[in-house]
């Protein structure tokens, strides 16, 4: 319990910073950029190796708690997940230099009472964790540093808000959402244990017999097998992705092939498909309307959320110097003032027992 808690407020404190990256610049006004200490230089400023080592560590200490002390030379498509980590802190830095730089650029200043106030939530939270803050300490994370990244937060925070705005003037891409974004489907499945079997029942549908019928011989899906496989109506994130992916993307009407996930072979028909505009048409409450498109909203967020990243990255002169972060992060010197956020966060699926729920 006292691993996860401190698990917790590790994440809980990554997740509010945002880069406070140096600039430099000579008396007469033009550049002057020092890279001996940089992994990254965005425009005029610079991302330090120090910023770098505080959150290598912060999600080192995270992740090894989490999963092993052996996360790190864990290998994905060969590729050790501690050199992945290394590729994605400096990502991630370059990024919050970018939003800070665009978010500032439009006027917007930091609202000193809020910044207090999430400051003082903030040590309060690491003072019911005397292991963490020790942590942070030795890391060089003291009162100034933790300062400039709650305001650095507050920034975040505005440039999600410009995202959503951006989103709620596209009228044009919200329209055809609610017209063809497909919000709930009901479907029916045949669920199986091996594939031999899911070809089996696969080439019965194909000669001609009925889906309901075969449910009820076959699926091993006690919730749905004696209703002729239907699993009625459900909305997005409810089923396994596996299962998700090709429900929601399958016309009324048609038959999939065998789906694998962990719960066997699934044959899945779709019987229904709702929008936002055919439940307006059907007399859904406007409570339940608004629910599903704030839903398509929260969709459409990464998709803008990446365009506006790609937009700034193309207008701004990146570089970045990874041959400094190949080896482990060395624990930097005390004082560093400089930081980054991430949005992460981890989940675990509760699995029901009708075998395609979350």
């Amino acid at each position: 319990m006292a691993m996860m808690k401190r698990l917790l407020v590790v994440m809980l404190v990554a997740a509010m910073l945002l880069a406070g990256c140096s600039s430099n610049s000579t008396d007469n006004g033009s550049p002057a950029i020092d890279t001996e200490n940089a992994v990254a230089v965005v425009n005029d400023t610079v991302i330090t190796l120090d910023t770098y080592n505080i959150f290598y560590k912060m999600y080192e200490n995270a992740y090894k708690q989490n999963y092993g002390d052996d996360v790190l030379d864990r290998e994905f498509d060969g590729v050790k997940f501690g050199d992945i980590l290394k590729e994605d802190i400096v990502e991630m830095l370059v990024q919050d230099s970018l939003l800070k730089a665009y978010v500032l650029s439009t006027g917007f200043t930091v609202d000193q009472d809020e910044a207090t106030k999430n400051l003082d939530d903030l040590n309060a939270s690491l003072a019911e964790d005397p292991d963490t803050k020790a942590l942070y300490e030795t890391l060089g994370v003291d009162d100034a540093f933790l300062k400039d990244q709650v305001e650095g937060g507050l920034i975040r925070a505005e440039f999600s808000r410009l995202i959503n705005e951006s989103i709620d003037a596209d009228s044009d891409k919200l329209d055809a959402m609610y017209e063809n974004y497909a919000v709930q489907v009901s479907a029916s499945h045949i669920l199986v244990d091996d594939d031999l079997t899911a070809q089996l029942v696969e080439e019965k549908l194909k000669a001609g017999e009925d889906f309901g019928d075969l449910a009820k011989e076959y699926s091993t899906d006690p919730g749905s097998a004696s209703e002729g496989g239907s699993l009625g109506y459900f909305a997005r994130g409810v089923m396994v992705s596996e299962f998700e992916d090709v429900a929601f993307n399958l016309p009324i009407g048609e038959v999939s092939d065998p789906v694998q996930s962990d719960y066997g072979y699934h044959i899945i028909k779709v019987d229904d498909i709702q929008t936002v505009n055919s439940m307006i048409a059907a007399g859904e409450s406007e409570d339940v309307i608004n629910t599903y498109k704030d839903q398509i909203k929260s969709d459409l967020f990464d998709e803008y959320y990446a365009n506006k990243m790609d937009e700034l990255k193309s207008a701004a002169t990146i570089e970045t110097f990874m041959d400094k972060v190949k080896t482990d992060a060395e624990t930097p010197a005390e004082g560093a003032t400089d930081g980054a956020a991430t949005d992460e966060g981890a989940s675990d699926d509760a699995s029901s027992t009708d075998g395609t729920s979350k």
